[in-house]
C-alpha cells in the first residue's frame, strides 16, 4: 500500500476502529453544510446585503453551488466540521442563573438561524456526551476538546446539556472559520470529486485538531 493510500485508509477507518459509529457525526456535519449552502444560495450576490458571515460571503458561489454529493463527501469527515464552542472550557457546560448568556462567544453575524443552531447544538452535545462516556479519547479528536472538557461533558446531566444548548446555541460556527483558503480547498475538492485532495485536507484537519488539543492540554 502506498503512503497516500495508507493515509486515506487511516483517515477513513480510524473512527470505526475505535468502536465509534460515524453515522451521527456525518448527519450533524451534513445538516450544517446543507443549511449554509441553502443560506448562501438564497442570498443576493451583490455585496453582502444579508449580513452573511465573511466565510459565506467570500465563498458564496462555492457554498451556493455545493452539490448534494459534495455535502455527503464533506460530511464523512472523521471530526466535527462545526464548533459549538463547548470545547473551549468546561465552564461552558456549567449551569448558571436564568437569563445569563454566553453570546460573547460569537462575534460577527450568526451562521445559523437561532432555533436551528440550538437544535443542532443540542444534538451535538448529546452525541458528544455519549462519545465522552464510551470513547473519551475519540471525543477529544472529534470535537477538538481537551480531556478535562470531555470529562466535564461526560459528567453532565441531560438537563445540563439542554440548558447549555439553549444558552450557547448561537455560538455554532464552522471550524476554522477565519481560514477561508482552507475552506475554499475543502469545498472545491468535494465539489469536483477530487477525493485524494479531500482526504489530504481532512487528514490535515485531524492532525491539526490533535495538535491543538495537545497544546491546550499542556497549558
Amino acid at each position: 500500500m502506498s503512503g497516500r493510500q495508507g493515509q486515506r485508509e487511516q483517515l477513513r477507518h480510524w473512527l470505526p476502529s475505535q468502536g465509534v459509529d460515524p453515522a451521527p457525526l456525518a448527519e450533524l456535519n451534513a445538516e450544517c453544510l446543507g443549511l449554509l449552502a441553502l443560506r448562501a444560495g438564497n442570498s443576493d450576490n451583490s455585496g453582502n446585503p444579508d449580513g452573511l458571515p465573511d466565510l459565506l460571503s467570500e465563498l458564496r458561489d462555492l457554498w451556493a453551488d455545493l452539490p448534494n454529493l459534495a455535502v455527503r463527501r464533506l460530511a464523512a469527515a472523521p471530526f466535527s466540521l462545526f464548533d459549538a464552542g463547548f470545547a473551549s472550557s468546561p465552564r461552558w457546560l456549567e449551569l448558571r442563573a436564568p437569563g445569563v448568556s454566553d453570546l460573547s462567544q460569537r462575534t460577527g453575524p450568526a451562521y445559523f438561524e437561532s432555533a436551528a443552531a440550538r437544535s443542532i447544538t443540542r444534538r451535538m452535545l448529546v452525541y458528544g456526551w455519549h462519545l465522552a462516556r464510551s470513547r473519551p479519547r475519540a471525543a477529544c479528536l472529534v470535537f477538538g476538546a481537551t480531556l478535562p472538557v470531555v470529562e466535564s461533558l461526560a459528567a453532565c446531566s441531560l438537563y445540563a446539556l439542554e440548558a447549555a444548548a439553549e444558552r450557547n446555541g448561537d455560538a455554532l460556527r464552522p471550524r476554522w472559520q477565519q481560514q477561508h483558503a482552507f475552506w475554499r480547498e475543502l469545498l472545491t475538492a468535494a465539489s469536483t470529486g477530487a477525493d485524494q485532495r479531500l482526504h489530504e485536507l481532512l487528514l490535515g484537519g485531524v492532525q491539526r485538531l490533535a495538535a491543538d488539543t495537545l497544546a491546550a492540554q499542556a497549558t
